[in-house]
């Protein structure tokens, strides 16, 4: 019987990535190209750490499910380690597999909560073997975003206010509603 690193690796798609790092951003309306800048100063600073030979490890297996991304650390010998790195698909803002400085790399926008329960916006970037792969990652984080929010609607912890099927059943506002006159 396979050993439980074993089987996980049996029930779960893993993807080997190469992690670039990540990135806080500013602003909260993600629109396409939004990563484009945060994606070019990873690939910069991963080729500078290349050079100087200053490059940590960086070989991971992404693993994309509902509710959670996980980042499987991979050791010098190509094995996974038992470093993880997890992310609340719920507290992903947007991702994209479209950026014209590589085609092959897949970012995510991460709402990071800190210490003193600020937050900050963290792109995080992955280069994959092919824009192909890249593709079926975006894919996949469709996936996940929609089995999630599905999840999360059918137990009541999202609710469809502001939907517009709301509006159609109460367009007053505020500011014109006034109470019955008997």
């Amino acid at each position: 019987m396979p050993s439980g690193t074993s089987l996980l690796v049996l029930l779960a798609v893993l993807h080997r990535v190469t992690y670039l790092g990540k990135m806080t951003i500013s602003g909260t309306q993600f629109l396409s190209g939004c990563t484009e800048s945060a994606v070019v100063s990873l690939v910069e600073r991963r080729a500078l750490a290349q050079k100087q030979g200053t490059n940590p490890s960086s070989n991971f297996l992404l693993e994309i499910r509902p509710f959670q991304v996980r980042l499987h650390h991979l050791d010098e010998s190509g094995e996974v380690s038992l470093t993880v790195d997890a992310y609340q698909v719920a507290r992903i803002a947007y991702c994209t597999a479209d950026h014209s400085v590589r085609p092959n790399i897949f970012a995510w926008i991460y709402r990071e909560i800190n210490d003193d329960l600020s937050f900050q916006m963290d792109c995080h970037a992955v280069e994959c073997e092919s824009k192909l792969e890249a593709k079926k990652l975006a894919h996949s984080m469709m996936e996940a975003f929609r089995k999630t929010f599905q999840s999360m609607s059918s137990d009541g912890r999202i609710h469809k206010s502001g939907s517009t099927d709301d509006f159609a059943e109460d367009s007053s506002t505020p500011d014109d509603s006034t109470p019955d006159d008997g």
